[in-house]
């Protein structure tokens, strides 16, 4: 199953932290019957492995690419962030993106779970993660560097999304995504003893 899902990719780009990761890697990758020619090891020393998060947010324009680079803080500060934060630079001089991407390093801390985007010019967030994250600024001012970095015309901001145990403090990514036909489909409860209730209503 592992090797279907990864077929499409060519070459595998495979990011370890150090040669005893890259061992188990390519041994767990060679029992799934993975191609070992199509695998690409870099080493980089990162102190998790959720790239969704720090990884870079790509803008896609016809066939061009640019790579946004948000300061990742270990969500707010709850984890260690430094060797995250580096990840994309290091990801950029090891040579693993096409030559003709283009990268924009932004001061400004932001995670990829924290934003949804329909590609149209609309993107959805949470004020909970976003006010953590930067509690002197305004809604508007957050408006405009959403605008700014994403090309958006619109940013639709949930009031509410708590859960229990959730590191994130609201990512997007858990409570509601952009479907088609200007759809949200949205995480819901319908217990009212669920400690969530309120929070999802």
């Amino acid at each position: 199953a592992l090797a279907a899902a990864i077929a499409r990719f060519e070459p595998l780009v495979v990011c370890v932290a150090d040669a005893r990761v890259r061992a188990r890697a390519a041994a767990l990758l060679t029992e799934s019957h993975v191609d070992a020619t199509r695998l690409h090891f870099v080493e980089a020393p990162y102190d998790d492995t959720w790239l969704r998060d720090s990884g870079p947010l790509t803008l896609v324009d016809g066939n061009r690419y640019r790579l946004l680079d948000f300061r990742f803080t270990g969500w707010g500060g709850k984890y260690e962030g430094g060797r995250d934060d580096r990840l994309v630079s290091t990801l950029l001089d090891s040579g693993v993106f096409a030559p003709d991407v283009t990268h924009r390093r932004i001061d400004w801390a932001l995670e990829g779970g924290a934003i949804e985007s329909d590609g149209r010019g609309t993107l959805l967030t949470t004020w909970r993660c976003l006010h953590q994250r930067h509690p002197q600024m305004s809604r508007e001012q957050m408006d405009g560097i959403f605008q700014d970095a994403f090309h958006v015309e619109r940013v639709l901001w949930l009031e509410h999304g708590y859960l229990e145990g959730d590191d994130t403090d609201a990512h997007i990514d858990t409570l509601a995504r952009l479907a088609p036909d200007d759809a949200i489909v949205f995480q819901a409860c319908d217990d009212a003893s669920d400690p969530h209730f309120a929070e999802l209503a």
